[in-house]
């Protein structure tokens, strides 16, 4: 079936693309090739309904009560619309949840949770939240923890990611089963092609030591605090940065 959503999406380009072959393609024209793709989409899933790609997965069975209360997801265990890239082809107003202890996307359709395959599964936005999937290759030019979805906090020349990990521990309190989830949180720049780990504030400037003169007045006088909000500071940092080196 998602090889039929393809050919729907390939047929519209073509016919777009054969009327312009000798024509320079207008802005007036781009806009019309993104609506016909999105109109012809939107015709193919509702037609196709639950047979969609966006459903190619296995079911989700969750978590105890005990542990959704402790919350192993991003932000929160309600599912939230937002969009997928699943096998090169975007999803959108879908629901999602992201498990950051397992470390994978739940889709909910009207009767199913299902979770999504990870290898398929290129990028996806929660809300205003966007992710990627990064692959971790080599350990001597790559500082990424590990291969899975990243937090897109910067998306420029000089790129920001996130990297949110939850772990589920579970011991016997007064003869019951009682769950607690650790946090741990990472951040990477990836530049010229390479993922860095930020292990501090001081190893932020290290990387970006071009620029480090300008950096610590730009965050002295916007009063930030990298303490107290890393995503925060690192992010307006980081496109400062961007802005004064273009």
């Amino acid at each position: 079936m998602l090889a039929l959503r393809i050919f729907c999406l390939v047929t519209v380009t073509s016919i777009f693309q054969t009327n312009s072959a000798h024509a320079q393609v207008s802005q007036k024209d781009s806009s019309f090739l993104k609506s016909s793709i999105n109109h012809a989409l939107t015709f193919y899933d509702q037609n196709i309904g639950e047979q969609s790609g966006k459903y190619n997965g296995s079911q989700n069975i969750g978590y105890p009560q005990g542990v959704i209360d402790k919350n192993p997801y991003f932000i929160s265990p309600n599912f939230t619309k937002g969009y997928i890239v699943y096998d090169q082809v975007l999803y959108d107003n879908v629901n999602l949840v992201f498990d950051e202890s397992a470390d994978l996307v739940v889709l909910q359709d009207s009767s199913h949770k299902i979770e999504l395959i990870t290898e398929k599964l290129e990028a996806f936005g929660i809300g205003d939240n966007h992710f990627r999937y990064l692959i971790k290759k080599d350990e001597s030019t790559n500082d990424l923890l590990k291969t899975g979805y990243y937090q897109i906090l910067v998306d420029n020349k000089i790129s920001l990611f996130k990297k949110e990990t939850k772990k589920i521990s579970e011991k016997i309190v007064s003869n019951e089963l009682s769950y607690t989830i650790g946090t741990s949180q990472y951040y990477y720049l990836k530049k010229e092609g390479r993922f860095y780990e930020i292990q501090n504030k001081k190893g932020f400037f290290r990387l970006l030591k071009d620029k480090e003169k300008e950096l610590k007045k730009y965050i002295k006088t916007q009063h930030f605090n990298y303490r107290k909000d890393k995503n925060y500071t690192l992010s307006n940092a980081v496109e400062y940065y961007n802005l004064i080196t273009k």
